[in-house]
């Protein structure tokens, strides 16, 4: 093999990379409505646990039903929608911390041991790993952004009163859920209008 040629497969593999990249992130624009619908959830979880007589089963209850509607609507969306070894990776990533939340919160209140402030930057936390492990994946600075949104936050649960935590998880889900989810429906639609 020629240095020339050489350096064409090295030119094509690269290619195939930043393409594999830039399908990765429309994927990711594609689902931008799991965003919005999880932001809502956690707004609801949120409102019902403080206005409520029963707000011991508010997260339960908006976690599965949040849980059973990503996963009706993902398995229709799936159909219509090949699968990348990309979007694989990512919808992987969510699947695994999403279980791993899941796992945690039923174990913490099962058990009892739950002190808000280390319950809530837990959660805060894994969130954080899931975007920015997406972030590298794709080389996208502004989910990068919200993984350090949710790693400031879980820092900061740490160190405020109790009466701040809630404060700071509406924060974060206003930004990180449905501000990223809005921002990533709106670069999905604006792509699908420039290709009709």
């Amino acid at each position: 093999m020629t240095e020339q040629e050489t350096q064409q497969e090295l030119l094509t593999r690269f290619e195939l990379v930043e393409m594999m990249v830039k399908e990765g992130r429309r994927s990711t624009e594609y689902w931008g409505w799991t965003f919005v619908l999880w932001g809502t959830a956690y707004l609801i979880a949120i409102g019902w646990t403080y206005g409520s007589h029963r707000p011991d089963i508010a997260w339960p209850v908006t976690m599965i039903a949040a849980t059973i509607i990503t996963i009706i609507v993902a398995t229709k969306k799936k159909i219509a929608k090949p699968q990348t070894p990309v979007s694989r990776a990512i919808g992987g990533i969510w699947t695994a911390v999403g279980t791993a939340i899941f796992i945690f919160c039923f174990a913490v209140a099962i058990s009892g041991h739950s002190e808000a402030h280390s319950y809530m930057a837990a959660v805060e936390i894994l969130l954080g790993v899931a975007n920015c492990a997406i972030s590298m994946v794709l080389r996208w600075r502004g989910q990068f952004m919200v993984a350090l949104l949710w790693w400031t936050s879980a820092v900061a649960t740490c160190f405020v009163s109790l009466q701040w935590i809630t404060p700071i998880l509406v924060f974060d889900t206003l930004v990180g859920f449905l501000g990223f989810g809005l921002y990533l429906m709106y670069r999905e639609r604006r792509l699908r209008v420039q290709h009709d």
